[in-house]
């Protein structure tokens, strides 16, 4: 049977209210059309055609249908799921992304900063790099990846691809190939004449100008 709503009227206080079998949801303001198609626990499939300035807080929907943009009220505030309760599959044309770096949760032996250069290997999955032009290279310890696979796995976000930074030797130009060092942890440029497949960590979106080791911005992957 459809559920029954109830519905009172007050001067925009929290009085406006549909009441449901899934509870209250309460506005401050005219929440437009909403149809409830069956009177189930979770409040059975909810189609809001206009949600304007109003809050829904705390409140199981069900299947919601929404036209329009779904923006949150504040920057940087609000997450769509948690570490513990998990979406699905999404579906959708494109996103966007503030960071810029694909990653991928590995197992190290230590814990290690951001920016390290890791190859696999070692006790678990990967680990420093200690030595130069490394066939085994893996990538560099992202500090926020864009888009971070087996996310619950344990270990750190190691970026495969995109812009990172990375802790680099110098000296080092802009755009020069970059490969592993003798220096636990750390990139360098290419020599040419110990090239070997599978040895280029990236290319450099910095400047070193001496010998110094610095942290700059490379593009991880074969570019």
């Amino acid at each position: 049977m459809p559920t029954r709503l109830q519905f009172r009227r007050g001067a925009n206080t929290a009085s406006n209210s549909f009441v449901g079998a899934a509870g209250e949801l309460t506005v401050n303001t005219d929440l437009g059309t909403v149809h409830v198609h069956d009177g189930s626990t979770a409040g059975g499939n909810v189609l809001v055609t206009q949600i304007g300035a109003q809050t829904l807080t705390n409140k199981t929907l069900g299947n919601t249908i929404i036209s329009g943009n779904l923006t949150p009220s504040a920057n940087l505030i609000y997450n769509i799921g948690s570490t513990s309760f998990w979406y699905n599959t999404f579906y959708g044309v494109s996103t966007q992304a503030k960071y810029a770096d694909l990653a991928e949760k590995y197992e190290t032996d230590v814990e290690y900063d951001a920016g390290t250069v890791l190859v696999f290997g070692g006790y678990a999955e990967v680990t420093a790099c200690t030595k130069d032009h490394d066939t085994a290279v893996a990538g560099v310890v992202s500090t926020n990846p864009a888009h971070l696979m087996n996310a619950a796995k344990d270990g750190v976000a190691v970026a495969l691809t995109g812009r990172v930074p990375c802790s680099v030797k110098g000296p080092v130009n802009h755009g020069d190939v970059l490969v592993t060092s003798n220096i636990t942890g750390v990139a360098q440029r290419i020599d040419n004449t110990k090239f070997a497949p599978g040895c280029v960590l990236g290319k450099s979106l910095g400047t070193i100008t001496d010998d110094s080791i610095t942290t700059i911005e490379i593009v991880v992957g074969l570019h």
